[in-house]
């Protein structure tokens, strides 16, 4: 060894010791680092990261009934059982912060802390990691995928106005290959939550060239052809599905695959049809697709519904619902469809009904449709309830009008009907349960044979003679497993599992046990057992029978009323004009003096005039002779009555509360004024039980108690469906009280004093005349509308909007015109005289609406009222808010939101519609307005028209 050798030694260690410190910045020190950061840490913590992504995707069940999900599902469950994993993986991302804080591997480390925060559903967390990535990250590909995560964690937490400005960021960066692909999926799911499929398609495309997993390609192609087939573009589904096909998927994406490409395949001729008919077949037929049979079946029935073979597609629908399957919510979706074809398809709507109850019961809860789905069986259901009601009062009226003796002769031979019906349904299930036990003992045999290859030990129980051990032969172990899931059911594999309920059982012990019972007891019923039975059953129907005048009466109006409900779920729900049309005729012709005849003639009337037909004619004048006085005469010249009245109907509550008000003041001559003058103008008011009400409640305080007693019975009889009959009942109950016990007055009270009218303050008078001058503001002139400046573009950094701004064309006002909550300063007493009514006021107020007046017009506002009941549906659920349409000045339109508690939350739905999933969020170039408002300023708007006076108001005091 050289001398110098040591020296070398001591300065290499030196060298070495120097490269170690953090605080260093030489080349030594950052190789170091850099190395022993990356390899020491972020190295094995993205592995082990990446180890549990794979992990959670191939623990995914897919429903190839639909779309694959974007991403793979996370959730409580998933995170519980990878946690401890993931909590190593933040401890191994953490050594290079701690240790090698000059490496250039901390950015990359602090993005898999993030994802590890993920996919623990911390996603607060999450985000504000992915944020710190973002805003200290030196690696512009480290950033972007920081910021591809933040989308994904704003989508989990709701909030999908972030989620959209990360992504219209990123739209201007240079991408690499790995990110563009996962934004364009970001992309998609966000899509898919504002229910934009189109979106959805496109982003999805865009992702596929940037892929470089195969499988992972082909997944997402097979949610682009389920998405195109959903949509009717069969070639193009064909064509993502042919092309999964030709590199080689997984077993279960190619057998899908195969079985969506007959549906989309062209069907030229009868030759076609075979060749599909038979590929069909022969998927049946191979061993590979046993636990798939279910859903073959059910395909088979939709090709069968696409060739309008509707009686075929049923019995298909029936095979799949009695052959056990592994595929998630596989009985809903056929469920589903046999409720379509009879709906749809074949119109009988009690059929219909059965199965799509059906459907809900196992219909997966988070899906899009399941909403739909529940609404048309509720439509169903009743539509059902009214039609058997129709036909239950039918025949018992019929039978009510035979003789005694005929009615008892008719029951008996109906029971007994009934009686043999039930005899030969238990033999009948007696006989399935003697085959059931013939193939489970011939399968069982078969076991034996297979697994024991014919060893009398093996047939006495052996379970491994012959050389063949039990669990390695495949046949055995998939009779075994088909006896098991025909007999208990596909079961996850868990304890006490006979004790949990899990969906359907099949041929189960308890199913023999339940049949078997039946016929024991019938064996062992006697002769006079069963006659006695049978004689109450007897009894039972005949007292059923409507045979007093009361009875026939009740079941008159039972039928009379479900025969005017059916109609209208005909023409309304259903939308079945014909057989609309057909019960409304029949429902006058049974019942013209009905209270529904006016409103029934009006139907008749409205579907006519549709179908262009001049029958409208007839029932134009039979409405204008016989209901001259209804609302329907005068919808009947004036469709936009509705709107009308629907503004009269504000103002007349506007009135009402007045009166209440002088009620409540003890001036009683004035509330009655009041209550005149609306029943007067308002005569088709919405509230008349309310009026008839409080006159009685200004009676009872003012005149003698035999005129009370005279209102009280009056209102009874004119509004007897109200909500205030109990309130009615009360008092009469009371007033009979004291009439029992002589303690009534005798004359009337004397009316209050002039100091009990005085005790109102100021505000209150000032209140009040307001009220009373924008309720009779009916025919007031309204003045002009001035034009808005709509140059500027609002604020839109802050909540409460700068009062320097107005609206920018195609973009909602921001201006929220209502009071704030807290008091401001208070101003000084005015007198009623001196306070112009119909002055806006910042007091604040019980309730605040949205409102948005728009060109009815314009195409970008078609069915906008539809857009906004979806858009509050899925993001303002808890709210219900409720949702007015009407016009507001020449040529444009109102709709209105009503109620939002206090200004705060009304700013902030405002201020929401910028973002884009709003009805109105990317409309360009056309001028629409939205704001908030007080309800009490409202009314006030409402009479004077000048939109721009109320906004200059808003910005002078807010």
């Amino acid at each position: 060894m050289s001398k110098n050798s040591p020296y070398l030694l001591f300065v290499l260690a030196c060298l070495l010791l120097a490269g170690c410190s953090a605080e260093r910045n030489n080349p030594l020190s950052k190789a170091y680092h850099n190395t022993t950061a990356r390899y020491n840490g972020y190295f094995l913590a993205k592995e082990k990261l990446d180890a549990i992504e794979k992990s959670i995707q191939d623990q995914t069940v897919y429903d190839y009934n639909r779309p694959l999900p974007i991403f793979p599902p996370i959730d409580s469950a998933t995170y519980k059982a990878h946690a401890a994993d993931l909590e190593d993986v933040i401890k191994k991302a953490s050594f290079p912060i701690q240790y090698h804080p000059n490496s250039k591997w901390i950015d990359d480390s602090y993005l898999v802390i993030g994802k590890v925060r993920f996919y623990e559903l911390n996603f607060p967390e999450a985000a504000q990691t992915f944020r710190y990535v973002n805003s200290t990250g030196k690696d512009r590909h480290v950033k972007h995928e920081a910021l591809v995560w933040l989308m994904r964690a704003f989508l989990k937490l709701g909030e999908t106005d972030n989620a959209w400005q990360v992504s219209e960021f990123l739209r201007k960066e240079r991408l690499n290959r790995d990110n563009a692909r996962e934004l364009y999926l970001a992309r998609a799911e966000y899509h898919l939550m504002q229910g934009d499929t189109a979106a959805v398609i496109e982003n999805l495309d865009l992702s596929l060239p940037n892929f470089t997993e195969r499988d992972d390609q082909s997944r997402v192609r097979f949610s682009l052809a389920r998405l195109y087939q959903d949509r009717g573009q069969s070639k193009e589904a064909y064509q993502q599905y042919s092309r999964i096909l030709r590199r080689n998927p997984p077993y279960d994406l190619g057998f899908f695959s195969r079985l969506y490409l007959g549906q989309v395949s062209e069907l030229d001729d009868a030759q076609d049809l075979n060749r599909i008919a038979g590929y069909y077949q022969k998927m049946l037929r191979d061993e590979k697709n046993t636990e798939y049979r279910d859903k073959i079946y059910y395909e088979m029935a939709v090709f069968e519904r696409r060739q309008q073979h509707f009686d075929k597609a049923l019995q298909n629908i029936e095979a799949s619902l009695k052959t056990p399957g592994t595929i998630p919510n596989q009985k809903a979706y056929t469920y589903l469809l046999a409720g379509e074809i009879y709906f749809e398809n074949l119109n009988k709507y009690d059929l219909a009904q059965a199965y799509y109850d059906s459907a809900v019961q196992v219909y997966p809860q988070q899906s899009l449709e399941y909403e739909q789905v529940l609404e048309r069986r509720n439509v169903l259901a009743d539509f059902t309830k009214q039609y058997n009601t129709i036909q239950l009062q039918d025949s018992l009226q019929r039978l009510a009008a035979l003789s005694e003796g005929e009615r008892l002769t008719f029951v008996q031979n109906l029971v007994q009907q009934e009686e043999e019906a039930r005899l030969q349904e238990q033999a009948k299930q007696l006989e399935q349960e003697k085959q059931r036990q013939g193939r489970r003992a011939q399968e069982q045999q078969a076991a034996v044979t297979v697994g024991g290859r014919n060893n009398p030990d093996a047939a006495a129980g052996g379970n491994n003679t012959g050389g063949v051990f039990y669990f390695d032969n495949p046949a055995a172990m998939a009779t075994a497993r088909s006896e098991f899931v025909r007999r208990w059911g596909d079961r996850p594999l868990q304890d006490n599992w006979r004790l949990l309920s899990r969906g359907e059982t099949v041929g189960s012990q308890e199913e023999v046990v339940a049949m078997e019972a039946p016929t024991d007891t019938a064996a062992a019923e006697s002769e006079e057992t069963r006659s006695a039975r049978l004689q109450a059953q007897v009894e039972t129907y005949l007292q059923n029978i409507p045979s007093t005048t009361l009875a026939l009466q009740q079941s008159e109006k039972l039928l009379e009323d479900a025969m005017f409900r059916l109609g209208n779920i005909y023409a309304q729900k259903l939308n079945s004009p014909e057989d609309a049309t057909v019960t409304y005729e029949k429902f006058l012709q049974r019942f013209p003096q009905s209270e529904h005849a006016a409103e029934t003639h009006y139907s008749l009337y409205l579907i006519y005039s549709r179908a262009g037909s001049e029958q409208k004619d007839t029932y134009y004048t039979r409405i204008k002779q016989q209901f001259p006085n209804t609302i329907y005469a005068k919808l009947v010249d004036d469709p936009n009555y509705m709107s009308q009245n629907a503004l009269d109907n504000i103002k007349a509550h506007t009135l009402y509360d007045s009166a209440f008000a002088q009620y409540e003041s003890g001036e009683y001559q004035q509330a009655t004024t009041i209550l005149k003058e609306l029943s007067q103008v308002y005569p088709l008011n919405d509230i008349p039980d309310k009026v008839a009400f409080l006159h009685v409640m200004i009676t009872a305080r003012s005149e003698k108690p035999e005129l009370l007693r005279q209102q009280l019975l009056a209102f009874k009889q004119q509004h007897p469906s109200s909500t205030l009959t109990s309130r009615a009942d009360e008092l009469l109950k009371r007033y009979q009280d004291l009439e029992s016990k002589q303690q009534l007055r005798q004359e009337a009270p004397a009316p209050p004093t002039a100091q009990k009218l005085d005790e109102r303050t100021p505000e209150q008078r000032v209140s009040n005349s307001i009220a009373l001058a924008s309720a009779r503001g009916r025919n007031t002139v309204p003045q002009q509308p001035r034009p808005l400046n709509l140059n500027t573009a609002p604020d839109t950094a802050t909540a409460k909007p700068n009062t320097a701004n107005t609206a920018q064309i195609g973009t909602p006002l921001d201006t929220t015109a209502t009071a704030q909550d807290t008091a401001k300063a208070q101003t000084p007493e005015v007198q009623p005289s001196a306070v112009d009514p119909l002055a806006y006021t910042s007091a604040p107020d019980s309730a605040y609406y949205f409102v948005m007046l728009y060109p009815t017009e314009h195409a970008a506002f078609k069915d906008i009222g539809a857009k906004y009941e979806k858009y509050n549906n899925t993001y303002f659920r808890n709210q219900k808010l409720a949702l007015e349409q009407q016009p507001f000045d020449g040529n444009r339109g109102m709709l209105l939101l009503r109620a939002f508690p206090n200004l705060k939350e009304a700013q902030a739905y405002t201020i929401k519609q910028k973002a884009p999933q709003s009805p109105i969020g990317k409309i360009r170039g056309v001028e629409f307005i939205t704001f908030a408002i007080s309800s009490e300023n409202w009314q006030k708007l409402l009479q004077k028209k000048d939109v721009e006076e109320y906004l200059n108001y808003f910005r002078t005091n807010n």
